[in-house]
């Protein structure tokens, strides 16, 4: 049996804090528990105290755990703008298409938690008229506490006290530590374990699923593993058929199969309708499916110079005059490819709008305010047109551009990244510690706020906080080679010229494994295997020349 005391508990999430930057109060430790729960019998350890030892000294049994303590981060009918759409649009035309069709509708809450989702899915589609003969909801994820915490539908009753007074009196019955989902809902929902990065999903049928919702899980997976994820959702769908990511995830310059659409003010996924091209190994069942979709092309030309000053302040201020200069080769910018819109949804004149975008004055505000055709756009082109203004020098309308976007979206993460990259830049450090720390907030092991706020630190000449903060973000992704090579600019600053070098050939050796794309936007910063090794690899250098 497994014994779990509140010591442990609180050792548990010092541990966290102290490595990963995760901060746990007690009001979370039901999370701990169900981590706790999964984890240990996989190592064979009953007693808990006994278990964070092993964690202190084993760091990959850590990294397993930590993405097993976010669970308790979700909510019922969590992303308003969505569930407006679930409700008025996509469960009605699902459900219909199912019964014209003589079949049951078809929906995978994948990365379901404790099943608030699924649970809010079967509430909609039981105010609908659905019965629970016509409906197949299939809830999975990767810890089967959690799941089976799911099953027994209790939630206390803080969880629930949003929840409309109507729904709470339908849906649930009061018990003794809060509430309890009633068994006519329950009947809805069919709760199983599921590992998303494994490459066959044995128990989904190709182009058997109406929908699949896969909210806030993409953002803990490297780039290979999202793409060849999306190959085999693309590959479960029906032609039309939808995929709904979190608000803080994009598939723009990751995947480019499935088509962006707008739906009642929230942006979907949909498998297009006309048969999908040739592709290699999208099979579920293909042990070798791995996506062959490559990285769409970087939209901003990238001109990196260590240690020299540029018109935006430099990636390592502060330091001592500089030895050498290397340059990274300019690549010309591309036209970035953009999933094709709906038929159904207003596409602004994009000649207009490039000419608003690129002339003299026009994409330009004064004060605070913000270009007016940008409101036109969708939020990833939105935030690309910020970027373009923070390439262009223009701080204050980026600044205006993308505050307005985050008033209009408050859950963007790369916007929320981008907007605490412009603080820091433009010197409003305590700002910028607000911004990483709300995306901290939204999601825990977001490893670009570690990073992005280690740099904030380093613009701002707090070295110690720096590697504090990156110090995290290399716990949380080893193998992040920017990391390291920022974390050895910090420690070169430190005058640590041992661990610098260590970090720099960290930086380098690292290149061997694929590296992702960093959400949020930082101008000036490696951001390609090349420019990345071929900064580490001078200043490596000019570190074991020594001093001129």
């Amino acid at each position: 049996m497994l014994t779990v005391t509140s010591k442990a508990l609180q050792q548990l999430s010092s541990l966290l804090l102290e490595r990963a930057g995760l901060k746990i109060t007690p009001d979370g430790y039901h999370s701990l528990r169900l981590a706790l729960s999964t984890r240990m019998p996989v190592v064979g350890i009953v007693n808990a105290e006994e278990y964070v030892k092993l964690l202190r000294s084993a760091e990959d049994e850590l990294r397993a755990l930590l993405p097993l303590v976010t669970v308790g981060h979700t909510e019922f009918f969590r992303d308003p703008k969505q569930f407006r759409a679930l409700e008025s649009r996509i469960l009605p035309d699902a459900l219909w298409k199912a019964r014209r069709e003589n079949r049951r509708i078809s929906i995978w809450s994948a990365g379901c938690a404790t099943g608030e989702e699924p649970y809010s899915l079967a509430m909609v589609l039981a105010e609908q008229g659905a019965l629970p003969i016509e409906v197949d909801l299939w809830a999975t994820d990767l810890n089967l506490a959690a799941v089976e915490a799911a099953k027994q539908g209790r939630f206390s009753a803080r969880r629930v006290a949003g929840m409309h007074g109507d729904r709470r009196t339908r849906f649930f019955r009061p018990v003794e530590d809060g509430y309890e989902i009633v068994s006519s809902l329950k009947d809805y929902v069919r709760f199983d374990g599921q590992n998303l990065a494994v490459p066959v999903f044995e128990k989904v049928k190709p182009e058997s699923l109406d929908l699949i919702l896969c909210r806030n899980v993409i953002i803990y997976f490297d780039l290979p593993t999202i793409r060849a994820l999306m190959d085999r959702f693309l590959a479960a769908l029906r032609p039309g058929a939808l995929l709904l990511l979190g608000y803080s995830e994009s598939l723009f310059k990751v995947y480019d199969r499935f088509e962006m659409v707008e739906m009642e003010g929230a942006f979907v996924y949909r498998r297009p309708v006309k048969p999908l091209p040739p592709r290699t190994s999208i099979g579920l069942g293909n042990t070798k499916g791995q996506s062959t979709s490559s990285l769409l092309p970087s939209t901003r030309a990238l001109k990196t110079t260590l240690d020299t000053s540029s018109k935006v302040p430099p990636v390592s201020p502060g330091g001592p005059a500089p030895r050498k200069t290397v340059e990274v080769p300019v690549r010309a910018p591309e036209a970035p490819q953009v999933a094709n819109p709906a038929a159904t949804v207003a596409d602004p004149p994009r000649k207009s709008l490039e000419a608003s975008a690129v002339g003299a004055d026009a994409g330009r505000t004064r004060g605070s305010e913000m270009p007016a055709w940008s409101l036109m756009l969708a939020p990833g082109e939105r935030l690309n047109a910020a970027v373009r203004m923070i390439e262009r020098g223009d701080f204050v309308s980026a600044v205006a551009t993308v505050e307005q976007l985050l008033a209009d979206e408050p859950g963007h993460l790369d916007a929320l990244l981008t907007l605490g990259n412009i603080y820091s830049l433009s010197g409003r450090v305590v700002d910028a510690r607000d911004a990483f720390a709300q995306a901290i907030n939204r999601e825990p092991l977001c490893v670009e706020a570690r990073v992005f706020g280690g740099l904030a630190e380093l613009q701002a000449g707090e070295l110690a906080e720096a590697r504090a903060e990156l110090g995290k973000a290399l716990f949380l992704e080893p193998s992040l080679a920017i990391g390291h090579y920022l974390m050895a600019q910090v420690h070169e600053r430190l005058k640590d010229n041992e661990a610098a070098r260590r970090h720099y050939r960290n930086a380098i050796s690292q290149l061997r494994f694929p590296q992702r794309q960093l959400a949020g936007h930082y101008p000036e910063l490696p951001d390609s295997a090349e420019s990345i090794s071929r900064a580490a690899r001078y200043a490596l250098a000019a570190l074991e020349e020594g001093p001129l």
